[in-house]
């Protein structure tokens, strides 16, 4: 419908009113209709007449829901767009899943931090335990660099402290 006619269905729909209330009104102060009680003419009026001729002229909905489907996708849309721009990681982690290791041949050091940073998000590791792997982590990106950290560590004297996490039974 054009907002022509819109303005018109409203514009019966409050004259509808008017005339109900005025009609109630004239029945209470000069008895227009004889036999009826005025608060009839309302109830009457307001419970069946109105939603009738509300009905009547009711607009056909479908365009409206459509509006509201297009609306609901897009900001769906918006709300995905949204969460990649605000979240950097998470476009990184998505890309980087699907590759298993990097271009020379090394699993990528992204999915180990990813991990890690996971395991803490979900509460599996505190803060100390979480930057203490976290430091170990970067200063081994390769398997080459972690076995020589290790072998280092086994020169000083002491094994390196293996974290073990058991579950409560």
């Amino acid at each position: 419908m054009s907002p022509l006619s819109e303005r018109t269905r409203e514009t019966v729909v409050e004259v509808a009113v008017f005339v109900i209330f005025g009609l109630g009104f004239l029945d209470l102060f000069l008895g227009v209709v004889p036999g009826v009680p005025f608060y009839v003419v309302w109830v009457v009026g307001f419970a069946v007449v109105l939603p009738l001729l509300a009905i009547l002229l009711e607009d056909d909905d479908r365009a409206d829901e459509a509006m509201l489907d297009d609306l609901d996708r897009s900001m769906s849309r918006l709300g995905r767009d949204l969460e990649r721009a605000a979240d950097p990681w998470s476009a990184r982690r998505r890309r980087e899943t699907h590759r298993t290791v990097d271009d020379d041949g090394d699993p990528p050091l992204t999915d180990a931090v990813e991990t890690l940073r996971s395991r803490y998000a979900r509460g599996d590791l505190t803060d100390a335990q979480f930057e203490r792997k976290l430091d170990r982590l970067l200063e081994t990106e390769s398997p080459e660099s972690a076995a020589e950290w290790r072998s280092r560590e086994r020169r000083r004297g002491h094994e390196p402290p293996r974290e073990r996490e058991f579950e409560d039974a």
